[in-house]
């Protein structure tokens, strides 16, 4: 946390002063202003979320699901986790880092980011509107082993 802060604060810094440099750094201000008032409620969920599941979910169920003696288990339940998952990166890593670091193998951890980053179930009916039937089932046919490959590779490759 501490880097993505300090990093996350040097970039604001840099674009404030350019910002200012315009004399627009007020109108920057009230837009980061407006997102934050947008996000804030979603953050909140996010975090009460969190804790419930961190008390109410079994280390050891965690283990048996993703851990290192799930074998295969892992590598095709994280991901279906990732993609079940709704929300954006504010929702994920807070959800990912209390529940799951601990818990899971570095392959399924990276299967479970993949199928995050790829499959949203979320946006499935918005694909079929915008996209069709034939492409989404493309796309999803190619989608589903993904995380999986990616996360024995980890394991292979780092495990």
């Amino acid at each position: 946390m501490t880097n993505a802060l300090l990093v996350l604060s040097v970039m604001a810094a840099i674009f404030l002063y350019h910002a200012y440099r315009q004399g627009r750094h007020l109108e920057a201000l009230k837009e980061g202003k407006k997102l934050l008032f947008a996000v804030l409620p979603l953050l909140l969920c996010a975090f009460v979320l969190v804790g419930f599941m961190n008390i109410l979910i079994p280390e050891k169920a965690l283990q048996a699901w993703l851990g290192a003696e799930s074998g295969w288990k892992g590598l095709l339940i994280g991901p279906a986790i990732g993609a079940l998952v709704q929300g954006g990166p504010y929702a994920f890593f807070p959800l990912f880092d209390a529940l799951f670091r601990e818990s899971v193998t570095i392959g399924t951890a990276i299967a479970m980011i993949t199928a995050w980053g790829m499959i949203n179930v979320g946006h499935l009916p918005y694909e079929f509107t915008f996209l069709g039937p034939r492409f989404v089932m493309l796309k999803y046919a190619l989608y589903l082993a993904v995380p999986s490959l990616a996360g024995l590779l980890a394991n292979i490759l780092f495990g």
